[in-house]
Parts: C-alpha cells; sequence; structure tokens
C-alpha cells in the first residue's frame, strides 16, 4: 500500500514539476521574442499590453483557483487550469495580429494562475507538514533554473525556428502533465459545503483590477497626482471595501477573515508582501543600472540577472534543507538580513561598483529572497487548516504579486523623482535650446538604453548622464533598503516554533 501511494504521489509531483517549470518557462519566453512578434504583427503602440492582459489575468486567477480548489478538489481545479493554458497557448500560437494576440494571452493567464496557485497547492496536500518545505524547495528551484532558460528558449526558438513554436511547443508538454497528474493525484472529492460565494468574488476580482491600473498609472507618473490613477485607486478601495463587508456575513467566503486572525498567517502575508517589493525592485532597476548607468550592452543585462535567479533558488534549498531545524524565525531573519546588506552594499558603495560586484549584491539579495518566499509559504500552509490550505497559499501568492508591483511602483516613483530633479538642475546650467531640448526629451531614462540615442550624446554629457541615472537608482535603492529593514523586523515577529508547533495553532484555529 504504501509502495502503491509513494509511486502516485511520485507521478503526481512529476506532473506539478513538469507544469510548474512550462509556467516559469512561458512567462519570459515571451519578452525575448516579443520583438520579432511585433515585426510580423505590428501593433508597436500594443507591446506591453502583451505582457499586462497575462500578468492581470494571472492574479485574478490566483485567489480564485485558491478557494475553488478547497471547494471541488485540488485536481479537478489543476486540470481545467492545465486546459486553459492549453487553449491560450494554441491560440497564441494562430494569433493573426497583436488585438487577438492580447486576448488570448489573457486566456492564457488565466490558465498560468491556476497553475502558479494550484501547483503549490498540491504539494501542500500531497504532503505531511514535515516534509513540504523540501518539496516546496525544489518547486521554487525549478522555477529559478526555468526563469533563466526562459529567455535563451524564446531567443532560439525565435532565431532558428518560428515565434509561433514558443506557444504551440507548450501543447504535447501540458497534454504529458495532464496525464500524469491525473493519474497520480487520487482525492476524495472535496466536500461542496456551499455554493461559490459570486458577489464576494465580482467585488473581489473589481478591486484588484483597480488595484493593478491604478499601481501602474502611479508608477508611470512617479505618483505625481492625477485624477486618472487617484479615480482608479478610489474606486479599488471602494470594491476592497465592498468586498470585506461581504465576506464578514458570507456563508462561504473567498479569503475567510478566520485565516486574518492566526497570528503566524498574518506575519506571512505580511513577508510575502514586503519581501516581493525589495526583490522585484532589484529585479526591475538592476538591469536599467547596469545598461542605462554602466553603459552594459544587451548581452550584460540578460547575464546581470542570472546571480538573482540563482541565488533565489539556492536560497530556496538551504531554507528547505533547515527550516524544520531551526525554525521559521531563524530562517527568515536570517533571509531578511541577507537583503538589507546587499541593499546597504548598493548604497554604500554605488559610486564605486562595477558589472561584477552589481552581480554579487543580486545574488545576495536573491538568496535571502528564496529562503523567505520558502518559509513565508510553508509556515502559512502548516498554521491553517488542512480544508482552508488552497486559500491560505493563494492568498500568499497573491500578496506576492501585488506586493512586487506595489515595489516596482514606489521605488520608480522615486527613482524618477529624483531624475527629474537632477536633469532640471543639469537643464538650467545646459547653454542652448538644442542641449535642453535633449535633456527633455532624456526625462525617460529609457532613452539611455537605445545605442543610437547614447551615440548621438556628447560623451561629457552622456557621462552626465549616467551619473544622475545611477544617483537616481540608488535613491530607489535607499528604499529598497527601507523595505529589507522592516522585513526584518517583521521576520523577529515569526514564531521561533518548527512545524510541530505549527501543527498545534492549525488545531486550535480551526
Amino acid at each position: 500500500m504504501s509502495a502503491s501511494l509513494d509511486y502516485r504521489r511520485g507521478v503526481a509531483v512529476s506532473g506539478v514539476l513538469l507544469v510548474i517549470f512550462l509556467f516559469a518557462v512561458d512567462a519570459t519566453v515571451v519578452s525575448a521574442a516579443l520583438p520579432t512578434i511585433v515585426g510580423k504583427l505590428g501593433g508597436l503602440e500594443l507591446y506591453s499590453w502583451v505582457f499586462s492582459s497575462y500578468m492581470l489575468t494571472s492574479a485574478l486567477a490566483t485567489p480564485l483557483f485558491g478557494n475553488l480548489s478547497d471547494l471541488y478538489g485540488r485536481r479537478r481545479l489543476m486540470l481545467i487550469g492545465i486546459g486553459l493554458f492549453t487553449l491560450g497557448s494554441a491560440l497564441c500560437g494562430a494569433a493573426a495580429s497583436m488585438e487577438q494576440l492580447i486576448v488570448f494571452r489573457a486566456v492564457q493567464g488565466v490558465g498560468g494562475g491556476a497553475i502558479y496557485a494550484l501547483s503549490f497547492i498540491l504539494i501542500g496536500y500531497l504532503f505531511p507538514p514535515e516534509r513540504r518545505a523540501q518539496m516546496q524547495a525544489l518547486v521554487s528551484g525549478l522555477w529559478g533554473i526555468a526563469s533563466i532558460l526562459g529567455p535563451l528558449a524564446g531567443a532560439a526558438i525565435t532565431q532558428f525556428w518560428n515565434w509561433r513554436w514558443i506557444f504551440f511547443i507548450n501543447l504535447p508538454i501540458c497534454a504529458t502533465a495532464m496525464l500524469l497528474i491525473a493519474v497520480g493525484v487520487s482525492e476524495v472529492e472535496a466536500e461542496r459545503r456551499r455554493g461559490v460565494d459570486l458577489k464576494g468574488l465580482t467585488a473581489l476580482m473589481l478591486g484588484l483590477l483597480f488595484l493593478f491600473y491604478a499601481l501602474e498609472e502611479a508608477r508611470r507618473s512617479a505618483f505625481a497626482f492625477d485624477r486618472f490613477w487617484a479615480m482608479l485607486a478610489a474606486l479599488a478601495l471602494l470594491a476592497l471595501a465592498v468586498f470585506y463587508r461581504i465576506e464578514r456575513s458570507a456563508e462561504e467566503p473567498i479569503l475567510p477573515p478566520a485565516l486574518f486572525r492566526l497570528r503566524l498567517f498574518k506575519l506571512c502575508l505580511a513577508l510575502a508582501w514586503l519581501a516581493s517589493m525589495a526583490m522585484f525592485g532589484v529585479i526591475t532597476y538592476l538591469p536599467l543600472y547596469v545598461q542605462g548607468g554602466l553603459g552594459g550592452d544587451a548581452a550584460s543585462v540578460g547575464i546581470a540577472l542570472i546571480p538573482a535567479s540563482l541565488g533565489w533558488t539556492a536560497g530556496s534549498f538551504i531554507a528547505g534543507v533547515v527550516m524544520n531545524r531551526y525554525g521559521y524565525r531563524a530562517v527568515c531573519v536570517a533571509g531578511s538580513v541577507l537583503m538589507a546588506v546587499g541593499y546597504a552594499i548598493f548604497v554604500a558603495l554605488e559610486a564605486e561598483l562595477d558589472f561584477m560586484r552589481v552581480l554579487a549584491i543580486g545574488a545576495l539579495i536573491g538568496v535571502g529572497m528564496g529562503m523567505l518566499t520558502l518559509t513565508s509559504m510553508v509556515a502559512a500552509q502548516n498554521g491553517v487548516p488542512r480544508e482552508r490550505l488552497g486559500v491560505a497559499t493563494s492568498t500568499i501568492m497573491l500578496a506576492r504579486m501585488f506586493g512586487g508591483a506595489f515595489g516596482i511602483a514606489v521605488m520608480g516613483s522615486v527613482l524618477f523623482g529624483s531624475m527629474q530633479g537632477d536633469l532640471t538642475s543639469l537643464s538650467g546650467e545646459a547653454t542652448g535650446a538644442a542641449a535642453r531640448g535633449l535633456l527633455k526629451k532624456l526625462a525617460a531614462p529609457e532613452q539611455l538604453l537605445d545605442p543610437m540615442m547614447r551615440a548621438s550624446i556628447p560623451a561629457p554629457l552622456l557621462a552626465s548622464l549616467e551619473t544622475i541615472l545611477r544617483h537616481s537608482i540608488r535613491a530607489a535603492f535607499v528604499t529598497g533598503l527601507g523595505v529589507a529593514v522592516l522585513t526584518l523586523g517583521v521576520s523577529f515577529c515569526m514564531a521561533r516554533s518548527d512545524f510541530r508547533a505549527a501543527a498545534e495553532r492549525r488545531a486550535e484555529g480551526s
């Protein structure tokens, strides 16, 4: 009996690993192929929507499928998620215009969000608390490797084959994963306690939708007051307030209020949010520093993120090995310290940084992020009743997504605000309308990433602009350092206990 169970579990884990690897690759593979896609289909003005539509629907699908998995079973929902991802991939590969590609990426994003949430949920369901750390570390490690291979695969397929195959290649892999999960996951169909809370679901989806776009608009305007993003933020708050009111009286709430009365779960939620703020700021703005501030080429930018991804993988493995022995608090404190030290080195030594030191800083912060991400996930799973495992997992993942979006927006606003101030000072010193016009054109830092634009700038002015950009990114990283220090403070509030004490809390919370 035990051998049969281990075999089925192994088959199921193989399916989960395969599908999470595919999802992680797909999240980055499109970035390398999109310039070619735009060249074939046109629609350059819609470039960013290919990413935004996917990110938005993924974020919205995460809490939905997490909640539904507790009501209707993990296997069924995972198979539906893979099916939607497969359908979206097939449609994307057949897209005849950018408008079609954007819509089909949204479909693919719904399936991707389901896969993302349910992979971690299934691992939590298949393994007892004492083994979850090692298995979640394996999933996180695979994610890190896939995030490196994604851009490489996208570039190779686009150059030597056809861009449509970055989507079509998903189809046989998805079919294999569905077979493995169908065979390996054997669960009693979850009891239909009550129907889905459609009112609460609608309010939550609207709140997250408005919040996502409010953050995007605020980032673009550097948080300068703008009626449009302020209106979006107000609508988000209104929808979330309505959602909270609905949840208090709902028979089967989307996000059960009882979860937020568990101290361990609340701390995990805060850690997931703060750690993602710090990490995604690095992922977003470190490449800008390398290419715009240090004058590196596109290849250097790609290399710059590899140590951070590998560090994330290494941190996950470290946490998986030591968590049960040393407890949640020790691992979270160590991860927070590594993140804070990485930010502090960047802030203190920014004027002396070279490419290799930037790589080391990225690796250091990545290791800390890996330790925090895995520990907050496992602690949250171990700290809630088993019948709430799905919604608890998806809520932590949702906090990661919007924590990352918030971190990018806040650090971006600091960066742009600092850069605008320095450019204004430099413009006042510039002589001639042509020089002032050039500085106005360079107000957007991404202009410094264009080789043709850089070549057109006089050398003394280019050196000044690079200094301004580096100074502005340093200001953004000061904000990131503050977030890392706050993360450290929250880490000290975590329980010192191991999984056995968390199980006792779980029993009390049920």
